[in-house]
């Protein structure tokens, strides 16, 4: 783990990051040392940095430590690498008057092979009771703040599911526990519009930039889930991951197609 370039497991306990989750985050695909989807997970994180008005980032030295460490697992088919920025240590309460320097780390962890099984074969998935709240001005930031997510996994791991599908206070679909979620309704792909809630996820965006398919961004309730002919959702470790049962409803391989398609359109992309 580096810690502002220098190898290390500690940080100062004043950080912000842990008093308040005053920070942003970005988990990272590597193939045999490459960055998959880098520029991104940077733009992602220069504009999180931007709305919650961290002091200054040296982005040119984030990306040499970012590279580096890359490299250093070059030798393995797939490995993960997280990029933490917090605030830093200063100000009194919540007040961040006094915080200078934005605090770097860098850790690298293995691949959760389950995804390679879940991209070849689909998940079941379930419809969670907990609930997201609102918030426009955090709404698409991958924070450090993850409470809420730490209680949906505590109920799913009640439920023995490995996915569940999550609302706001509203009952309107926002996203899954650790994923985004897109469904197909009608010949046409929908995902959650995320201006109160969500993560805006690298591979959600790689989606919507595809050239080749158009993606309606809009309010998803449980109506139009129950409605859809298949479901997928996305993250940037297990790419695209076909939904093959929800509930109670199951699909069939051939409601599955534009999953598949989809898979191989960014596979083209890539």
């Amino acid at each position: 783990m580096l810690i502002n370039g220098i190898v290390s497991q500690s940080i100062d306990a004043t950080d912000r990051g842990l008093a308040y989750g005053d920070g942003l985050f970005s988990t990272i695909k590597i193939e045999h040392g490459e960055l998959i989807d880098w520029s991104l997970h940077l733009q992602r994180l220069k504009d999180g940095a931007a709305r919650l008005f961290f002091p200054e980032v040296d982005w040119d030295l984030l990306q040499t430590e970012v590279f580096n460490t890359a490299q250093s697992v070059a030798k393995h088919a797939h490995h993960v690498l997280k990029v933490m920025l917090t605030r830093g240590s200063g100000g009194r309460g919540y007040s961040a008057a006094g915080c200078e320097q934005t605090v770097r780390v860098i850790s690298l962890s293995a691949f959760p092979k389950q995804y390679l099984d879940w991209q070849k074969n689909g998940i079941a998935i379930v419809q969670c009771q907990s609930q997201l709240g609102r918030n426009k001005q955090l709404a698409g930031l991958k924070s450090l703040a993850r409470l809420e997510q730490v209680l949906i996994k505590q109920e799913l791991l009640k439920l023995k599911a490995v996915e569940g599908l999550v609302c706001d206070e509203f009952g309107h679909v926002v996203e899954a526990c650790s994923a985004n979620v897109f469904i197909y309704l009608a010949g046409q792909w929908i995902t959650p519009i995320l201006n109160y809630s969500g993560v805006a996820g690298v591979m959600r965006a790689r989606i919507l930039q595809l050239a080749t398919i158009k993606v309606v961004e809009r309010e998803i309730t449980l109506a139009d889930i129950n409605q859809a002919t298949c479901l997928c959702l996305t993250n940037a470790l297990m790419g695209v991951v076909a939904v093959k049962q929800y509930q109670d409803k199951h699909y069939s391989a051939e409601q599955l197609k534009p999953v598949t398609e989809l898979q191989t359109l960014l596979k083209q992309g890539s």
